[in-house]
């Protein structure tokens, strides 16, 4: 008998546990805006080597150059880049290379994705249809920001800072353009 209640009292207790994580995405729902992105390589250890870390900030409600994920209740959700200064177009499969580009095509690119949120392993995987699955290791996560950490490639890191947003973008202030580089595999600057 008492065999069998410490069965039942671990199935609850296995069953509370689960169903806790189920839910550990809504952390995400929501419109972020993505502050300033970090891309650097990494050392033996797994640390920032100093010399090679660029840095690039934005205001993720501007118009013209803000980034912002939508994270949906449905465990959908979409990147609108308004940051886009090329277009790769036309994949040439023989040389693996794309054969053309638009430069400045003053638009927003819209990319649609499925995620989900592992909270023990704090990583937060996110399905694009234009790549592979992204995982990123959320190295903060408050209510209102969070940064992730992608290693895009062997040593090669981009890191950003997001940071919670109203449905309603406003155009800010005029300023600069900011241009980030081309990051093959990386998540934000990788198409």
């Amino acid at each position: 008998m008492k065999h069998i209640k410490l069965m039942a009292a671990i199935a609850v207790m296995v069953l509370a546990l689960a169903s806790c994580s189920n839910d550990d995405y809504k952390s995400f729902v929501g419109t972020w805006g993505v502050e300033k992105i970090e891309y650097y390589n990494i050392d033996y250890a797994g640390q920032p080597i100093a010399a090679t870390i660029e840095t690039f900030s934005f205001d993720p409600n501007d118009i013209d150059d803000g980034i912002q994920l939508i994270f949906r209740e449905d465990k959908l959700g979409e990147m609108r880049d308004n940051n886009v200064d090329t277009i790769w177009t036309n994949w040439n499969t023989e040389t693996q290379a794309y054969d053309s580009y638009i430069v400045n095509p003053d638009t927003t690119l819209v990319t649609t994705f499925t995620y989900s949120y592992d909270k023990n392993a704090a990583t937060l995987y996110m399905n694009m249809s234009y790549a592979h699955t992204f995982m990123m290791h959320i190295v903060d996560l408050e209510s209102n920001t969070f940064t992730y950490e992608n290693e895009y490639s062997q040593n090669y890191v981009e890191r950003a800072y997001m940071r919670r947003l109203s449905n309603t973008p406003s155009k800010s202030a005029a300023k600069s353009s900011v241009k980030r580089p081309h990051k093959e595999g990386s998540f934000i600057s990788g198409r």
